[in-house]
């Protein structure tokens, strides 16, 4: 599975150097795109579970266990999960809600990078760039919307919301804000979508004029 995925990478890197030549079709780019889903799900497991262990360091706790594959059932609550980190130390509550929350911190950063380049005039001129951009974009912002309805005692969120006596109904408030976030941050993914297909079919549709223009 590993040796297939670092293929898949290896291949898409090719891509991105290879010489500029005719723009590959929307179905292609689909298709590279499906083909991306599983390495960005490890990147994305790794991210996340990794944001749990630096916040842990950061803040002087023991971190005893970080697991990132393959999924399975966290020994220690006793549920099915595809990562997890334990930590051993987290002293306050402010510490220990760092500790939860770090990788909503972590995916609302870099969908603000990305953010920084879909908006402006540095996204890629690369489709391929651009589709790689947006998958991981799209990522992130799963990671960071996921956790918006769920109520489970084990969630990241209700345990860091926990740590500021926000329970029941004094978590919509939060909540409210949490669901402002995710809305802001879809838009990069929208935006990533639009410039990577409907940019360049756009594109397309002026150049086509002026080069068949005879003189």
């Amino acid at each position: 599975m590993r040796i297939a995925q670092l293929a898949v990478v290896a291949a898409l890197l090719a891509r991105l150097a290879a010489p500029a030549r005719a723009e590959p079709s929307d179905r292609a780019l689909v298709a590279w795109g499906v083909a991306m889903a599983p390495p960005t799900y490890l990147l994305g497991v790794t991210l996340h579970e990794g944001s749990h262990a630096v916040a842990g360091a950061l803040v002087g706790a023991e971190i005893t266990e970080v697991h990132l594959f393959p999924p399975g059932r966290d020994p220690v609550v006793g549920k099915f999960r595809f990562g997890w980190v334990h930590a051993r130390g987290l002293r306050s509550r402010n510490e220990r809600a760092f500790f939860y929350l770090a990788p909503k911190l972590t995916d609302a950063l870099l969908l603000g990078g990305i953010a920084g380049l879909v908006l402006t005039d540095a996204w890629p001129d690369n489709r391929y760039g651009q589709l790689a951009l947006t998958v991981l974009a799209t990522g992130l912002w799963i990671d960071f919307s996921k956790d918006l309805v769920v109520f489970s005692r084990h969630n990241d969120v209700v345990r860091g919301f926990q740590q500021w006596c926000l329970t029941g109904w004094r978590q919509i408030p939060a909540r409210i804000v949490y669901a402002g976030a995710v809305a802001g941050l879809g838009l990069v993914v929208v935006r990533g979508l639009q410039r990577t297909f409907e940019d360049a079919q756009a594109t397309a549709a002026h150049i086509v004029p002026l080069a068949s223009a005879s003189f």
